[in-house]
């Protein structure tokens, strides 16, 4: 993958970090998940944390230096559970954090306008995210969340093409 423009989409949730990225010409190159079945938050979060610090040190160095690789990650949304919120919200800071890092360009993206943009309806469904994915890609997500990071990876791609 030397020398080419790389976008990943991100979608956190307090278990996990789903990655999809793509390439210039929109082909799904890899799909990656960094998660943890530990109870507890704190170590769930040190536990994928770590990991995906790891993976980020060793894929900037194998992608080279001539390759461009540009994140976007969904926006923390805000849930009734105080503690879900925060617990999310750390997962999507860390992983911004990582990214810039190791030199990797990062954004935050509002779920709302990345839907708007990628899929015409603010308000998708999580249904109508993996129909347009399946639609796009064809049936290779093996969950909900890998979808929604395709997605992401493809609005974050479009925002650099259409400037």
């Amino acid at each position: 993958m030397l020398n080419k423009n790389v976008y990943m989409g991100l979608d956190c949730s307090s278990k996990a970090i789903h990655s999809v990225w793509i390439d210039d010409t929109e082909k799904l190159l890899t799909q990656q998940k960094w998660a943890s079945k530990k109870k507890d938050f704190e170590s769930r979060f040190l536990d994928f944390g770590e990991t995906f610090w790891d993976d980020m040190s060793k894929i900037r160095v194998s992608l080279g230096k001539n390759s461009i690789v540009e994140a976007a990650v969904e926006s923390p949304i805000y849930i009734q559970n105080p503690k879900a919120t925060i617990a999310i919200a750390s997962v999507v800071g860390i992983v911004r954090f990582i990214c810039f890092i190791n030199g990797l360009g990062c954004t935050y993206i509002d779920n709302t306008k990345w839907k708007r943009d990628i899929i015409g309806k603010g308000n998708a469904s999580k249904d109508e995210i993996k129909e347009f994915a399946i639609e796009k890609w064809g049936d290779v997500f093996p969950e909900q969340d890998f979808a929604d990071a395709a997605c992401i990876a493809l609005w974050n791609k479009r925002r650099f093409s259409n400037g």
